[in-house]
């Protein structure tokens, strides 16, 4: 079984046990979108997966900004990195990713050229669950994303329902990209047959 449609471009993505971690599907969609030397964007680095991730796909000629309010999660993506030996160019950017468009003026990067913005929201594993995001900066870190992003760019959100806020926040995200109109595709991508199951919103924009 295929996924296929307009947002795919050349992309084939085959249902298997992949499917069970939202991230990997994430990263499957994203892989032919994101050539070397492109600027992207980690909004939640936590345990720095996703940075590392972006930064393979960009290269040295690239840029990676990650984004992570806990330093914790910023030391680990850094850690992480470093012990990858994957060399390029990221910046590590301690603020809420409500803040996204600033930091990203104040580092000369225009709107509408970011190939890609990861989101992976929820909580920091292994830190404070207490601390997690939340729908009011989600929201605006979205609607900041979809200025910056280039055409044929992709946002991806992987959204976690399980934790106190999550469902709230999940059905939040949701309505807001049922909202969005051309140039953007917005499409969602659940395991139907689980209770509460990690899910997937991914939103390209066309032209």
């Amino acid at each position: 079984m295929i996924f296929r449609g307009n947002f795919l471009n050349h992309v084939q993505v085959a249902v298997t046990n992949r499917l069970l971690r939202v991230t990997q599907l994430a990263w499957d969609f994203l892989r032919p979108v994101i050539n070397p030397g492109d600027i992207v964007v980690d909004a939640t680095a936590g345990t720095g997966q996703d940075s590392l991730f972006l930064l393979q796909c960009v290269g040295s000629t690239g840029r990676v900004f990650s984004f992570d309010v806990q330093a914790a999660a910023i030391q680990q993506t850094k850690k992480m990195i470093e012990d990858s030996g994957c060399s390029g160019k990221i910046t590590f950017v301690q603020k809420s990713h409500a803040l996204i468009v600033e930091v990203l003026k104040q580092e000369n990067i225009q709107l509408c050229t970011v190939k890609a913005v990861m989101f992976n929201l929820g909580y920091f594993p292994g830190g404070d669950q207490k601390l997690v995001t939340n729908v009011e900066t989600t929201l605006k870190a979205l609607s900041g994303a979809l200025a910056l992003l280039a055409p044929g760019g992709m946002i991806t959100v992987c959204l976690y329902s399980g934790h106190p806020g999550g469902l709230a926040e999940s059905e939040a995200v949701i309505k807001w990209a049922e909202t969005l109109e051309k140039p953007f595709m917005a499409h969602h991508f659940r395991t139907l047959n689980r209770k509460l199951p990690p899910t997937l919103v991914l939103i390209q924009r066309t032209r």
